[in-house]
C-alpha cells in the first residue's frame, strides 16, 4: 500500500471536467493543491482523500459547489435595440447594466423591439463529473509537540 492523502497533504494531479454536454474544461498542465485549504473545489479536494498517487478518481460536484442552481429570475426582456443587430438566437451577447458593467449571456428569443437574454452560467444548474489523475503527494511535515522543548 502508498501514501494516502491526508488533510494539508499538497497533491499534484491532472483534472478533466464534464457536464451533461461533453467535456467542458481539462487542465493544460498539472495543478497542485493543499487538500483541505480551499484551493480547489470542495467536493474534488475532498475526494482525494484516502487516495495514492497513481489513482483515478471520480467526483461529482454539485451546481451549489460551482455555478450554483439556475435561477429563472436571471433571464431578462430587453429592448431588442440594446444588442448589436448581427447578434443571433443562441449566441451569447453582452448585456451592460446600469453601472456600465459588461456582462454576458446567451441570446434566447428576438423579435424586432424586444429580446430574450439569459443571464445564468452556461454551467449553472448542472452537475459536474471531475476525473482525477493523482500524480504525486507531498506528506505535510508534522508539527512539534512542544513538550519537552526549549522554552
Amino acid at each position: 500500500m502508498g501514501i494516502k492523502i491526508e488533510h494539508g497533504d499538497k497533491v499534484t494531479f491532472r483534472y478533466q471536467v464534464f457536464s451533461d454536454t461533453g467535456l467542458v474544461d481539462a487542465s493544460p498542465t498539472p495543478i497542485t493543491v493543499v487538500v483541505g485549504e480551499g484551493q480547489f473545489f470542495r467536493p474534488v479536494e475532498e475526494g482525494l482523500l484516502g487516495k495514492e498517487e497513481g489513482e483515478k478518481v471520480v467526483v461529482w460536484v454539485p451546481p451549489e459547489e460551482h455555478y450554483g442552481r439556475y435561477d429563472p429570475k436571471k433571464v431578462k426582456l430587453i429592448p431588442s435595440e440594446k444588442l448589436p443587430p448581427q447578434a443571433r438566437v443562441g449566441e451569447t451577447v453582452f448585456i451592460q447594466d446600469e453601472f456600465g458593467v459588461l456582462h454576458p449571456a446567451k441570446l434566447r428569443r428576438r423579435d424586432v423591439s424586444l429580446a430574450v437574454v439569459d443571464l445564468n452560467h452556461p454551467l449553472a444548474g448542472k452537475y459536474l463529473r471531475f476525473e482525477v489523475e493523482i500524480l504525486k503527494i507531498e506528506k505535510t511535515p508534522s508539527e512539534p509537540s512542544g513538550e519537552g522543548g526549549d522554552l
